[in-house]
C-alpha cells in the first residue's frame, strides 16, 4: 500500500486560528434583538472562529468560541446564545437537514430548526455514551451516519438506542494493528481525532494528532510509507479521482493505491 504513496513537496501545510474580534462580514454592529432562544445580530462571531459551512438553503453556519452563528445574507443569529456558553468547534448538517455542534467541554447539541422553541435542542455528553465530551470534529458517511472526532477517540451516533448506549465508540491505540474488541477500552495513546473521511470503498481514515489510520470496519491498520508513520494530520479528503489527501505535520501527502 505504501509504495502508493506520494510526498508532493511543492505544497506546505500551515494551519491557524482564526484571531479573536473577527468580524468576517465587517458589518456594524448594533443592540440584539433576542427572542427564547436565538439573538439575532447584524454582526458575525468576535471570538475565535473554528469552523464554517454552507448548508443545503444557502445559509452560512459558524462554529465559533462565542457561539453557533447563522448567516442568511442579511444578518447573524447566534444560535445557541441562551442554550450554551461552551466554546464550540464543529458544525455539521446532517442527511435530515438537522445539525449538529461540537464543542469543547460540553458535549454536542442536535439542533432541529423544524421544532417550536424549547423543542429544538438536545444535548449529548459523557452521560448518554459519548466517549469525551471535547469534540472538535464531526463528519457523516455515505449512509448518514454522524461520526463525532473526540480528544480521546471517536464515538459514532446510533439513533433508537437506549440512553447511555446511543454511541459507538472507537480507541485508536498505539498497537499496530488494533482490533475492536468490547469492553473497556484501550489506554489513551494519541487518540485525539483531527479528521475523519469515509472513502469509495467504504473504509474510514482517521487523522489523529498520533498516527493516522485506516478503519476497515474491524480492525484499525497504522498507515506508513517507507516504514513512517503520518503524525498529526489535521485534515483529509477523498478527491472525485477517488484519492485520498493526508495534511498534517509533515507535510501534504496524496495516496493513490489500493487499501487493504
Amino acid at each position: 500500500m505504501a509504495k502508493s504513496v506520494h510526498l508532493l513537496a511543492w505544497l506546505v501545510v500551515a494551519s491557524c486560528a482564526l484571531c479573536e474580534a473577527q468580524n468576517a462580514a465587517n458589518l456594524p454592529k448594533d443592540k440584539a434583538v433576542s427572542d427564547t432562544t436565538r439573538t439575532v445580530t447584524s454582526h458575525g462571531p468576535e471570538r475565535i472562529t473554528r469552523n464554517i459551512i454552507q448548508d443545503r438553503k444557502g445559509n452560512i453556519w459558524i462554529a465559533a468560541f462565542d457561539g453557533i452563528f447563522r448567516y442568511d445574507g442579511r444578518s447573524f443569529t447566534n444560535i445557541t446564545s441562551k442554550v450554551s456558553s461552551a466554546r464550540f468547534f464543529s458544525v455539521l448538517e446532517d442527511r435530515e437537514g438537522k445539525f449538529w455542534f461540537g464543542t469543547i467541554g460540553a458535549g454536542v447539541y442536535y439542533y432541529d430548526p423544524e421544532q417550536a422553541d424549547g423543542q429544538k435542542f438536545r444535548h449529548f455528553t459523557t452521560a448518554e455514551g459519548l466517549i469525551d465530551d471535547r469534540v472538535p470534529h464531526i463528519s457523516k458517511d455515505k449512509s448518514g451516519r454522524v461520526w463525532f472526532g473526540t480528544l480521546t477517540g471517536a464515538s459514532r451516533y446510533e439513533p433508537g438506542r437506549a440512553v447511555g448506549k446511543q454511541f459507538q465508540n472507537y480507541r485508536m491505540n498505539g498497537s499496530w494493528p488494533f482490533t475492536l474488541e468490547s469492553g473497556d477500552l484501550p489506554p489513551d495513546n494519541h487518540d485525539d481525532v483531527n479528521s475523519i473521511v469515509e472513502d469509495k470503498n467504504g473504509k474510514f481514515w482517521f487523522g489523529t494528532r498520533g498516527d493516522a489510520r485506516i478503519y476497515d470496519g474491524k480492525t484499525f491498520m497504522v498507515i506508513r510509507h517507507d516504514g513512517q508513520t503520518f503524525t498529526n494530520v489535521r485534515t483529509i479528503i477523498e478527491d472525485s479521482k477517488g484519492n485520498i489527501w493526508l495534511a498534517g505535520q509533515d507535510g501534504l501527502w496524496r495516496y493513490d493505491g489500493p487499501v487493504g
